[in-house]
């Protein structure tokens, strides 16, 4: 609220002073100075005072902070930016293709540190309250650790452990898993031809990691092919249906294991998940899934890189010291230097 205005007629000055102090006695009242702060500063304090995150989160929360909400609202002052302005900006990310998850992620951050300059007295209230949002993605994926993984592949029937590796290490999807042979498998040289089932270019070949080929030698060795020569056929040797896998082995073993939700699918997002923690390179995760480009990959699991400029930024920073310390080497006393001619 505002301390002091001018006013042309007497009983408008008499109301504003009779709000002013009614707000004073109810605790509304804040300083329109404070309301003044550039937003960018004061996130940037209210972020590096959050003491209860971890640094991975601290890393991801500042990845969406300075990709996308300090662009928008940096800038401004905590008293210029209005519902309005949120609205608009919600729209603006929804229109460039950010994923749900990305973009509500983005409001809850610009929410919580609006929330916290109402409570240190910098605004009345906050603009970023009741604004609507993208609903949430229909189906919610879901990344299991390594561990957990094991824990799966472990709880289910023996004839499906392997399976539960392929698709966690390889991401290929239970329909091109069910419709996998055993030509499609080259163990000398450990890849596998994926047969692919909605586009060409999901047919893909991907590079198995030595334990997976080790794993499906024994996987065969021990329960042989199918009678048609799927590598993961059903109990009785023909092709494997998948809505009988998924209520009649997958199901049970889920609910042994890692607990619902948790669909065959969520393997796959798995292996994303997996291979971006181990700092992958984005085009080679969107060839080991057989998407059509690069964009589909950052469109899905987009939320997942967050944080990953942090990183960067640190391998930077050993670069330019690497540099400096053979600058120094260069110059330190007693060896000769050539410039040449």
């Amino acid at each position: 609220m505002e301390r002091s205005r001018s006013f042309t007629r007497r009983v408008d000055a008499e109301r504003f002073k009779a709000t002013t102090e009614a707000d004073r006695i109810r605790g509304q009242w804040t300083d329109p100075r404070l309301g003044q702060t550039r937003f960018a500063d004061w996130c940037r304090h209210w972020h590096g005072s959050r003491i209860h995150i971890t640094s991975t989160t601290r890393a991801r929360d500042s990845s969406i902070l300075d990709n996308h909400v300090l662009p928008a609202f940096g800038n401004l002052p905590h008293s210029a930016i209005q519902p309005t302005h949120i609205r608009s900006w919600i729209a603006d990310l929804v229109a460039a293709g950010y994923a749900a998850t990305t973009v509500r992620k983005a409001h809850q951050l610009l929410a919580a540190a609006m929330t916290a300059a109402v409570d240190d007295g910098l605004l009345p209230r906050s603009p970023a309250h009741n604004i609507r949002l993208p609903p949430p993605d229909s189906q919610e994926r879901r990344f299991l650790s390594e561990d957990q993984v094991e824990a799966l592949a472990t709880a289910i029937d023996p004839r499906y452990r392997v399976l539960v590796l392929f698709g966690a290490y390889t991401g290929t999807r239970l329909g091109e898993m069910t419709r996998l042979g055993v030509d499609d498998l080259d163990l000398v040289r450990r890849v596998a031809h994926i047969p692919g089932t909605k586009t060409p270019t999901s047919r893909r070949t991907i590079a198995l990691p030595p334990f997976l080929g080790d794993e499906l030698a024994r996987h065969l060795a021990h329960h042989g092919p199918g009678t048609e020569g799927h590598v993961f056929p059903s109990p009785g040797g023909d092709r494997l249906h998948p809505t009988n896998f998924r209520r009649r082995i997958w199901k049970p073993a889920v609910a042994a294991s890692v607990g619902e939700p948790m669909r065959p699918h969520d393997l796959r997002h798995t292996h994303v998940a997996l291979l971006i923690a181990a700092a992958e390179d984005p085009y080679v995760i969107s060839q080991r899934l057989g998407h059509a480009s690069i964009r589909t990959t950052y469109d899905i699991y987009g939320h997942l890189f967050e944080g990953r400029d942090e990183a960067t930024a640190h391998a930077l920073e050993q670069i330019r010291r690497r540099a400096l310390a053979g600058q120094t080497r260069d110059r330190s006393p007693g060896r000769a230097i050539e410039l040449g001619p």
